[in-house]
């Protein structure tokens, strides 16, 4: 198994419910979000540090989308990768990768502060706690999912853009790709990242006022 997050950009509204929910769930200092919803179109877009690509290693980037004149939205958190960076790199064991749901999870009472993950990590999903000099992620609310309930983004979302799949499972084999469009994104990741991103695309009519 590997549980995964589907992001759909078709249904997306851009409302930023799921990186409230997530905040809300978690309290996440001030300039910490595990969790953004980022805007694609309309304007240029803002590079900040939840969105960056590390110079240890070389990624390809994802190509800039050619929709000029429409804005549609990518959901972004940790990718949970079936590969993860993050775990290879920790030298204090506090990222794990669940065996059975291929979480991978950060348990900040091991976690020493290297920043090692921070840097490791191709899509920028680590964050670094200065007040708590320790660092933090996503971990896909695994412990809402023990006890029977969905992540908070998943369960917050009005639209139902956001999903949670088994993208092991056969019936989710062709549900999106594993690149969303026009951000900085670490194009063929050896770390196989699991989300999943379903793009937007343009009505058949549109009508200008």
């Amino acid at each position: 198994m590997q549980k995964a997050f589907l992001v759909d950009s078709s249904i997306c509204l851009g409302c930023n419910t799921c990186a409230m929910a997530c905040k809300n769930q978690y309290h996440q200092d001030n300039g910490i979000a595990w969790r953004k919803v980022r805007e694609i179109g309309g304007e240029t877009y803002r590079e900040d540090q939840n969105n960056f690509l590390p110079t240890v290693t070389w990624y390809a980037k994802a190509p800039q989308a050619q929709m000029p004149e429409e804005r549609y939205y990518f959901s972004l958190a940790c990718n949970h990768c079936e590969n993860p960076a993050c775990v290879e790199v920790c030298p204090a064991g506090a990222q794990t990768k669940d065996p059975i749901t291929g979480i991978v999870k950060h348990d900040q009472e091991l976690c020493i502060g290297c920043k090692g993950c921070v840097l490791a990590c191709p899509f920028g999903a680590s964050k670094y706690n200065e007040r708590l000099g320790k660092s933090e992620k996503c971990s896909m609310c695994w412990e809402r999912q023990d006890e029977g309930l969905l992540p908070a983004c998943v369960q917050s979302c009005p639209t139902g853009s956001i999903a949670l799949i088994d993208i092991h499972d056969p019936a989710y084999a062709n549900a999106g790709t594993t690149d969303p469009l026009g951000i900085d994104y670490a194009i063929g990741s050896s770390t196989k990242p699991s989300t999943r991103f379903v793009h937007p695309s343009l009505p058949a009519k549109m009508h200008r006022l």
